[in-house]
């Protein structure tokens, strides 16, 4: 639990820096692999994983849609379909609906800490409805304009 809190205060500590304003535009892709740090429903080390790509489009500069695949280690894959909202720049909020067997709903927010232009490290806090769980994720997104 020490360690989740720690990996959620660092965005919060980083949240005033000026380098950190995303700058998508409209019509533009951000590409984004991410892994789950942590899970509640994890029975131990390796035993419970889930890898996600996804693209975006941005209909909007801070309204995005979704398209992805989820990797999941001892369940069946899913595809996600959703989209971000970002009320402050480099901060979103977003929803996903996993589909497949297993199909869940994922409500959750993250920060974006921009590398350069095009490169961004990602952290997000998801919560699944259906199944009452909440993952910790960390990724890399590129955006391609």
């Amino acid at each position: 639990m020490r360690k989740i809190l720690l990996l959620l205060a660092v965005p919060m500590l980083l949240w005033g820096s000026e380098d950190a304003q995303a700058q998508q535009a409209e019509g533009s892709y951000l590409v984004s692999g991410a892994f789950d740090l942590a899970r509640t429903d994890a029975p131990g080390v390796i035993r419970r994983y889930q890898i996600g790509l996804e693209a975006n489009y941005f209909h909007w500069y801070n309204i995005s849609f979704s398209g992805g695949y989820e990797f999941n280690y001892n369940r069946p894959n899913q595809v996600t379909l959703g989209g971000r909202y970002y009320p402050l720049e480099p901060a979103f909020i977003r929803m996903r609906g996993l589909i497949g067997k297993d199909s869940d709903l994922a409500f959750g927010a993250g920060y974006t800490l921009n590398l350069s232009y095009r490169v961004r490290l990602e952290g997000m806090v998801d919560y699944y409805a259906v199944s009452n769980v909440a993952g910790l994720r960390a990724g890399i997104s590129f955006l391609i304009n």
